[in-house]
């Protein structure tokens, strides 16, 4: 049974005129007769009495009159309901970013994206460097917010810059250093150096140890922690300090103090998408962020 069908039987019981119902659908007066027809063969009955003076409907009529009614409003009511569904489906963008550095950097950006584009759903997912290049390269995020260096050789990922920021010392602030505008590596090589875990992030792993050996030093690596939060517990607790980036600071507790060092160029914060994604609220954002770059 078609929904044109109850609909031509829905109106005719309204108007009980053959004329002002096929009118009103638009049908030739045929037509209408033939959808009230079939539906009258489906059910096996009559639903509609007509005579050279009036139209009523049966006690039939009468009775599916309302489920009728029905029908035709659950029809469109799940009809919307799934075209509302599948436009919300496709106004997603999935943006991972790097875990305890660069959230401060993002929900600025994000909260002006908002203000533009309100009907674009923004859902966010953190983690380390590794894990954001699998999502990223297997497509699950349309974008991501970490290090250049994170990114770096990955043919098929396009990256724009977002921001610069400083490498810091992170220690207590009853150390030594702690009242010290900038540092060298000579001033705590010697120290127990702590880290997240190699498994964790490699990127910056690897990238720190880079930088003791290229200024002569070997750090001396005591204990690995499985998160940024946890690293810098450890460094409020007085058990080591860390090399991190001006990002964390939001992150940090009170009573830890980050301190430049010196000759050390800032690490460049990027955002990074496939070249083929074809997510259109992708390139909305990258279209905006360009423009909201170029007016800075």
């Amino acid at each position: 049974m078609k929904i044109e069908y109850l609909q031509s039987f829905v109106t005719l019981s309204n108007t009980l005129n053959y004329t002002k119902a096929a009118e009103s659908l638009y049908l030739t007066q045929p037509t209408l007769s033939r959808h009230i027809q079939l539906i009258e063969a489906e059910l096996g009955c009559l639903l509609v009495e007509r005579n050279t003076r009036q139209v009523q409907l049966t006690p039939e009529g009468n009775v599916f009159l309302e489920y009728a009614t029905n029908m035709i409003f659950d029809y469109y009511r799940a009809t919307n309901q799934v075209k509302n569904l599948r436009h919300k489906q496709d106004s997603q963008l999935n943006i991972g970013f790097l875990r305890g550095g660069t959230a401060s950097f993002l929900l600025p950006l994000l909260q002006k994206f908002t203000k533009v584009q309100p009907d674009i759903n923004l859902n966010l997912y953190d983690g380390n460097h590794e894990e954001l290049v699998i999502e990223l390269r297997g497509g699950n995020h349309d974008l991501c917010m970490t290090m250049s260096s994170t990114l770096t050789g990955l043919t098929q990922i396009e990256s724009q810059p977002v921001a610069d920021v400083a490498v810091v010392l992170v220690v207590p602030d009853s150390h030594p250093l702690a009242t010290r505008k900038t540092v060298t590596f000579a001033d705590f090589a010697k120290e127990t150096y702590l880290c997240v875990e190699k498994t964790q992030t490699k990127a910056w792993y690897d990238y720190v140890i880079s930088l003791f050996l290229s200024n002569g030093f070997v750090p001396l690596v005591k204990d690995s922690c499985p998160s940024v939060k946890t690293l810098l517990l450890q460094v409020a607790l007085g058990k080591g300090i860390t090399i991190l980036t001006e990002g964390c600071r939001s992150s940090a507790p009170e009573n830890v103090r980050l301190i430049p060092l010196e000759q050390i160029p800032p690490v460049q914060i990027v955002l990074g998408y496939r070249k083929d994604n074809e997510n259109p609220n992708l390139q909305i954002f990258c279209r905006w962020l360009k423009e909201t770059s170029s007016h800075n």
